[in-house]
């Protein structure tokens, strides 16, 4: 699949030489933990580090490391801002991040690529139907106001094989183009809204609060792209390695639970998530009044999204033996037990 090999980022396939030395050494099996009790002990390990991908969707966790939750749970956590996904796959699997931020996307295409990466918890719960979190939108000058408009456009997108990109094309073939006609770009969310604006760029799927700048200066929303396509269901996740599971079960257990009540306690109150994002992201305090994210999601991790993004990958693959290694996948162990609900 050119999605997951041609385009695949030099970083990520790194990445696979230190999974396998994790698989070696990892004694559970794929996406479960342990089958010793932990028990009431604390987590083996309690400062961890964890890489994000700066934007608004982060609000719960950042609320629940100021309120205390993560605390509470006997956690410190140390945030690390990092663009490159790839470089996120590669540092949960060579234990440089003991977790971090991938779409649904991500994990499929790494294990798919013998890398054992699991999914641990949401970042902002599943996404309802009508969320806007995730956005395409058109540059005023650009005259188009529908995905039927963008054959032949260029896209911005944080990644040329990012769940955005994925989505993106999901979209335009609904809408009746060749998806592969869009010419894509690839740009950091905080460099998009000026892309728009100098013409660079035609259009760009964006997060907030770098699409309030698009909007700001006349952007036309042509999609909320999740929203669309996996309502009802999360794409974007915490992960860890298969091998940081086995040795660490306690802590594992631990920040799956902390941000499922982080998630939950930014439902009951976003205006006081909102105020995390000021020191969390350095906003400002007008920035983060206008910050978006999935409010009132379902903290819980389902199998929808990792069903869907994995039909998308394969029918958009132009590789067959990657769709092939996509397609073989089993879903279900993707995902660490406890971040499902009982």
């Amino acid at each position: 699949m050119k999605f997951l090999r041609r385009r695949r980022l030099g970083a990520l396939a790194l990445a696979a030489t230190a999974a396998l030395m994790l698989a070696a050494c990892s004694t559970g099996s794929p996406g479960t933990a342990p089958s010793g009790d932990s028990g009431n002990t604390g987590p083996e390990k309690a400062n961890l580090k964890i890489a994000i991908n700066p934007s608004s969707q982060f609000a719960p966790m950042f609320y629940g490391k100021d309120s205390g939750i993560f605390k509470k749970h006997g956690l410190t956590l140390e945030i690390v801002p990092q663009t490159d996904i790839a470089a996120i796959i590669s540092g949960i699997a060579s234990g440089q991040y003991d977790f971090g931020f991938a779409t649904v996307v991500h994990v499929l295409t790494a294990n798919a690529n013998g890398i054992p990466i699991r999914t641990v918890s949401t970042i902002e719960g599943q996404i309802k139907p009508d969320d806007e979190g995730t956005v395409s939108i058109a540059s005023a000058k650009s005259g188009i106001t529908d995905y039927k408009q963008m054959e032949g456009k260029r896209l911005a997108t944080v990644g040329l094989s990012s769940m955005n990109t994925l989505t993106a094309w999901a979209l335009a073939d609904k809408a009746g183009i060749n998806p592969k006609s869009m010419k894509l770009v690839q740009l950091p969310f905080g460099q998009m809204a000026a892309a728009l604006a100098n013409g660079d760029v035609d259009a760009a799927v964006m997060q907030w609060p770098f699409a309030g700048d698009a909007l700001n200066a006349g952007g036309k929303v042509l999609a909320y792209n999740n929203g669309v396509m996996f309502g009802n269901t999360a794409t974007t996740f915490f992960n860890t390695s298969q091998s940081f599971i086995d040795k660490n079960p306690n802590t594992v257990k631990a920040f799956s639970e902390a941000m499922i009540e982080s998630i939950d306690a930014a439902n009951a109150d976003p205006d006081a998530a909102r105020k995390a994002l000021i020191p969390g992201m350095g906003l400002s305090e007008q920035q983060a009044k206008a910050a978006r994210w999935n409010i009132g999601g379902v903290p819980y991790v389902n199998l929808d999204s990792f069903k869907t993004a994995q039909q998308f990958l394969v029918k958009f693959s132009d590789d067959k033996a990657a769709a092939a290694a996509t397609e073989a996948l089993d879903v279900s162990t993707l995902v660490y037990p406890g971040a499902l609900k009982k």
